[in-house]
C-alpha cells in the first residue's frame, strides 16, 4: 500500500467516524508523534549515539533504567562541562 493509498483510506475512515473519543485519540496520537519528531531533531548525532549506548547498557543490566528526559538532561549537562 502506498502512502497516498493509506492516507486516502485513513481520511475516508475519519470522515465517516462519529465517535468523538476516537477522533480525539487519533489527534492525540498524531500530536505525540509530531512532538517526538521535533524532540528527536533537537538532538545532535552525538547525543543520539550517547542515548543509544546508555540504552544498551540498561538492556544488558550494566546500569539501572532512567527516564528519557533524565537521560537527555544528563547528556546535555555532560556536554556543557566538556566545552
Amino acid at each position: 500500500m502506498t502512502t497516498i493509498d493509506l492516507r486516502t483510506e485513513i481520511v475516508q475512515m475519519i470522515k465517516s467516524e462519529r465517535d468523538t473519543s476516537i477522533l480525539e485519540a487519533i489527534r492525540t496520537l498524531l500530536y505525540k508523534v509530531r512532538q517526538a519528531d521535533v524532540a528527536e531533531e533537537d538532538l545532535t548525532d552525538e547525543e543520539v549515539a550517547e542515548l543509544e549506548g546508555r540504552f544498551q547498557d540498561m538492556v544488558s543490566g550494566k546500569v539501572k533504567p532512567i527516564g528519557e528526559k533524565e537521560s537527555i538532561r544528563m547528556i546535555r549537562a555532560a556536554g556543557k562541562t566538556k566545552g
